[in-house]
């Protein structure tokens, strides 16, 4: 067994911990333990989704990937670890790395929205089926995950609202319902998981970046952007985009 499930044991006797303390314990593993690791929390977090999480057992992780169950006892003690493991990767990972961009003293909202709005989507959609099948698994969550869970989901939230409102405070934002805002937000990054193709002709960056573009478009204030000189360069890049696009469909 690794040492970072080590970790999320020990640190709250329920299958769950801090992602800083695990993320940095991970980074002393071997990388292709880490590989087989992240593989095994893939396969069973399409088997909890297709079996539902009761149902499925260490046998059925371990014949998906190939490996004997004493194998996976290698890396996880039993199923509640990787589950506990797939909780923290989409719910607290991404609620720590909003946090830190919050207190970032050289970001502004609109730069902290950006940041958050394309490091979400370029990891969710790097992620694989991770974010999907978890949102499918909410019910299935045992009940000790359900506060660590929902705390992620929470601080998410909170991250959105409260870089909202700042903006709002400050004249970089329009006067808005932050809440309401927040959750369109969301929403927008959220989906992009459900269309995305790896093989289609925009990469998980540009896909980020445009989604980006369009929740700040929403949300600025048009004349405070348009005589910004990054808001008028900003502008004229989209404006190319969009012909390019029109072009590009002309043919």
């Amino acid at each position: 067994m690794n040492q970072a499930t080590n970790d999320v044991t020990d640190k709250q006797g329920n299958g769950s911990a801090s992602s800083r303390t695990t993320t940095e314990t991970r980074g002393a593993t071997n990388p292709r333990k880490e590989l087989v690791r992240e593989q095994l929390i893939d396969i069973a977090a399409e088997l909890f989704a297709s079996k539902g999480y009761v149902q499925t057992s260490i046998n059925d992780i371990a014949g998906a990937i190939g490996l004997g169950r004493s194998a996976v006892y290698h890396y996880f003690r039993n199923k509640e670890e990787i589950l506990a493991a797939l909780v923290e990767a989409e719910a607290l990972t991404p609620s720590n790395r909003l946090q830190d961009l919050m207190e970032n003293p050289d970001l502004g909202p609109v730069e902290r929205l950006r940041h958050a709005i394309v490091d979400g989507i370029t990891r969710r959609l790097g992620s694989g089926s991770h974010f999907i099948m978890l949102a499918r698994l909410e019910s299935q969550i045992p009940e000790e995950l359900g506060p660590l869970y929902n705390q992620g989901r929470r601080n998410i939230y909170n991250f959105y609202v409260n870089c909202i409102t700042e903006g709002i405070a400050i004249g970089e934002f329009r006067d808005v319902d932050p809440k309401i805002a927040a959750f369109a937000v969301i929403g927008m990054a959220n989906w992009t998981s459900r269309w995305y193709s790896p093989s289609g002709t925009k990469s998980a960056g540009e896909i980020a970046e445009i989604i980006a573009d369009l929740a700040l478009h929403g949300l600025t204030v048009r004349d405070r952007a348009m005589h910004d000189p990054a808001g008028v360069a900003n502008s004229l890049d989209q404006m190319r985009k969009q012909i390019d696009w029109l072009e590009s469909q002309l043919k």
